[in-house]
């Protein structure tokens, strides 16, 4: 019977880590979106001082 609830136990372990899993991932996904915009702010900044220093 012992063995039994380990493998209940596990089961149930690997869909509470999977549900963990799935909520760091989104996470990782919404954090990288958000990494992505600052970059592209910041590119686009960098571009427009480039542009600004030529013209002096």
């Amino acid at each position: 019977m012992s063995e039994n609830n380990k493998e209940n136990k596990s089961k149930a372990d690997e869909v509470h880590v999977s549900d963990g899993l799935a909520e760091l991932i989104e996470a990782a996904e919404q954090l990288t979106e958000e990494e992505i915009e600052k970059a592209a702010e910041e590119a686009k900044k960098a571009v427009e001082d480039a542009k600004n220093q030529k013209h002096h």
